[in-house]
This record gives structure tokens, C-alpha cells and sequence, in this order.
């Protein structure tokens, strides 16, 4: 089991890679976080900070290396290879780029790509955040 402020972080640095510039908790434990992201002005004549805004909720994974995980989210986010919720370099490529034996490589892969953050409206799940190739 994780600490409430390691899971706090983790879920913190997975959602960097959706370019977010704001992060409220709402609730924490070590299963569960309430919290709300927002995003900076993207330029658009009509950008209202107060909607630029999702509740989320992660229903806490728990996955032995997330750390390796984030560390790779990491990378991609350092070396431009996110598209909203794509991954833009094959993962083979990938693979090369970060220099790590493949059994780590794959484990940290398969776990980026398992986090599910759900997205709250009016409370309800509606949709969630994840990755992809």
C-alpha cells in the first residue's frame, strides 16, 4: 500500500502528460483521489480559466513499477512524443530512445498504458484519461 502523498504525486505526474497547469485535491486516501485539473489559455478569443477545468477521480492501480511508468511519461512528455493522448513514436523507437533492458521496458509500457483516470461531470463518470500508441 502507498501513502496518500505518493499517490497524490503519481496521479500528479500522469496527468502532466495532458499539459495541465493546475491541480486541486479534493479528497485523498491510499484508494481513492478527488481532485480537479485545469489548463492554461490556449489562445482562443472565448479561453474562461473557470471552464478550462475536469473533476477526476482515480481509482487508485496498483502497479509495482509506476515508477518506471512515470519516469517514461516523463520522457515522452521532455521529448515532445505526446499528441493529447497518443503516443507519436513507435514502440520499438521508443524502446531505443530510453535504453532500458526489454522486460523493464515492456512492464513500464504495459502499466503507462492500464492507468485509467476517470473524468467527472455533475459527478457521474463520463469518460476517462488514458494513453495510447
Amino acid at each position: 500500500m502507498r501513502s496518500k502523498s505518493r499517490v497524490i504525486s503519481y496521479l500528479f505526474r500522469f496527468m502532466l502528460i495532458f499539459e495541465i497547469n493546475r491541480f486541486w485535491i479534493f479528497s485523498a486516501s491510499e484508494r481513492t483521489v478527488n481532485a480537479r485539473v485545469g489548463w492554461a489559455d490556449d489562445g482562443t478569443p472565448d479561453y474562461d480559466e473557470d471552464e478550462e477545468v475536469q473533476d477526476i477521480e482515480w481509482d487508485v492501480q496498483d502497479f509495482d513499477n509506476f515508477e518506471d511508468a512515470l519516469k517514461l511519461s516523463e520522457l515522452l512528455i521532455d521529448q515532445k512524443l505526446m499528441l493529447n493522448d497518443r503516443i507519436t513514436i513507435d514502440v520499438d523507437e521508443l524502446f531505443n530512445r530510453i535504453g532500458w533492458e526489454r522486460d523493464r521496458y515492456d512492464a513500464a509500457v504495459n502499466t503507462l498504458l492500464s492507468v485509467k483516470i476517470d473524468m467527472l461531470d455533475e459527478g457521474k463518470k463520463t469518460d476517462y484519461f488514458f494513453v495510447h500508441f
